[in-house]
């Protein structure tokens, strides 16, 4: 009986290698991180939908350029100084409630109002005409509150998950805890998968429980906007909540540990920290595998969400309803990674994780490339074994984005946040900021420009037409993205050992 009660023990700890002591920490930083994940999933699937149908997939590169890239800096320029005006913790909470403000105020008051809030549809058709080589600044202004909220949903994931949630983390866990909690924080975070894919079917529907309250509503996509909004505030109040907890139960009960990872409050100014930045070799590497991966997804979605689009006829609600079923796939396979993830930077080390989102989205994506090619040039047959070729095409695209974003969740994600915890606070507060922030947004910009250019001056173009060029620079680089991981894994096991 002893011996199977030893054997059980140590199984246990293989499978959940999570002392005691820990698990309040444990399950507060993976409860936050299931309600942002699960929040980012609902808001991107919603700005997806809406913009793709209401106003082109075209337009997805122009809003990235010149709409989210200014957002990005604006936010480093603020987030800058608010670290040296206060602490990270109320700048966590700060941030928070001013996208809670935001998304109330799109789902109940401009979303269902809109002819009120935009310009005469008239217009903006005579300054299209008129301006044909730029059309689609005049279409975006046209739906200006829409390019809002896709500028909004997009800032959330690099603000509150990859900026502040993992500033949080690397806070309070130590490089050792790290190896055993970052990997399971994925594996209860990214559960929101499955129920983000349900949810968003079901708020789908017609026939939900919040329909008693949201009645007042004109149409039935404002009527589904409000109800998915009203999801995303409870859940921002959620986040808030245990974040609360966090600073006021776990942090204070390692006061001396924290105290000695930050140290004294360091006070560098803007033009100083992005010279330190710069600087850095570390941190240059970092921000190529955050440019790499933002651009190989803006390469690839702008075609995918274009066929997707023509698909489902633009129809806002079957978009929506589509979303959510790659959402759920994709919960599927994070989570199937989730279980391996610990063996496998175990067993194969850092660069074997950090490999996997780029190998498998090279993969994946060449092979979406040459379907979507193939069909534009009439390579292809009308179905393929019984599927019409764009259902092919859509299927192949919503697999390489399950594979991605799965891998990505469970490898990218948490070998990258890895690299940070040898660093001092200095590179790990505003050094990350400016690498997370403008990496991910220089690398959606930098595919953008590309796609940009071509639809200016070409402005009949469709992304289909574009495939072949988007090809090219596409494997170029993820052999970059490949490049860069091999030379960061260098660099990180060389400052481990001096730590």
């Amino acid at each position: 009986m002893k011996k199977t009660s030893i054997l059980f023990n140590k199984w246990w700890v293989v499978l959940f290698p999570i002392k005691k002591s820990e698990l309040s920490k444990f399950f507060a930083m993976a409860a936050m991180m299931f309600f942002i994940l699960l929040n980012q999933n609902l808001i991107r699937g919603i700005k997806d939908s809406l913009v793709v149908t209401l106003i082109g997939a075209e337009s997805l590169s122009f809003i990235k350029l010149f709409v989210e890239m200014p957002a990005g800096v604006l936010f480093v320029i603020i987030y800058t100084i608010l670290c040296n005006k206060t602490t990270e913790e109320n700048i966590f909470r700060g941030i928070v409630l001013f996208f809670l403000f935001f998304f109330s105020f799109f789902g109940f008051v401009l979303f269902p109002n809109q002819d009120l809030f935009h310009p005469n549809p008239d217009t903006v058709s005579n300054y299209v005409l008129l301006y044909p080589h730029f059309k689609w600044f005049f279409i975006m202004w046209g739906k200006w509150t829409l390019v809002l909220f896709y500028m909004m949903g997009e800032l959330w994931p690099m603000i509150i998950f990859t900026l502040l949630y993992w500033q949080l983390a690397n806070k309070i866990t130590k490089t050792e805890e790290a190896g055993r909690f970052y990997f399971f924080f994925n594996l209860f975070g990214q559960v929101n998968l499955l129920f983000s894919g349900s949810v968003m079917v079901y708020f789908s529907r017609s026939n939900h429980f919040l329909l008693p309250f949201l009645g007042t509503y004109k149409t039935g996509t404002a009527l589904k906007i409000a109800s998915l909004m009203t999801i995303v505030i409870f859940l921002c109040l959620l986040i808030l909540f245990l974040h609360r907890y966090v600073e006021t139960r776990v942090m204070r009960r390692q006061i001396a540990q924290v105290a000695e990872n930050i140290g004294p409050k360091l006070k560098l100014g803007l033009l100083q920290s992005f010279k330190m930045i710069a600087r850095s070799k570390y941190l240059g590497l970092i921000c190529v595998l955050m440019i790499s991966y933002s651009m190989v997804v803006n390469l690839i979605e702008g075609v995918w969400l274009h066929e997707t689009s023509l698909f489902y006829k633009k129809d806002p609600a079957l978009f929506i309803t589509y979303q959510g079923r790659v959402l759920f796939w994709t919960g599927i396979f994070t989570l199937t990674c989730s279980f391996i993830g610990n063996v496998v930077i175990r067993k194969i080390g850092w660069i074997g994780a950090a490999l996997g989102t780029p190998v498998i989205t090279l993969f994946i994506g060449s092979v979406f490339f040459l379907l979507v090619i193939l069909s534009y040039f009439n390579l292809l047959p009308n179905s393929i074994m019984g599927i019409s070729t764009v259902a092919t095409i859509v299927a192949i695209g919503g697999l390489q984005n399950m594979l991605a974003k799965g891998t990505k969740y469970c490898f990218f994600d948490v070998t990258k946040e890895m690299v940070y915890i040898p660093l001092n606070n200095e590179m790990r507060t505003k050094g990350k900021a400016a690498v997370d922030i403008l990496g991910g947004k220089v690398g959606k910009s930098a595919g953008a420009i590309l796609q940009v250019i071509c639809y200016t001056i070409f402005s009949g173009a469709q992304p289909d037409q574009l495939a072949p060029f988007l090809a090219l620079v596409f494997i170029l680089i993820c052999t970059i993205w490949i490049t860069a991981v091999r030379m960061l894994s260098k660099e990180y096991h060389t400052l481990l050992a001096q730590s």
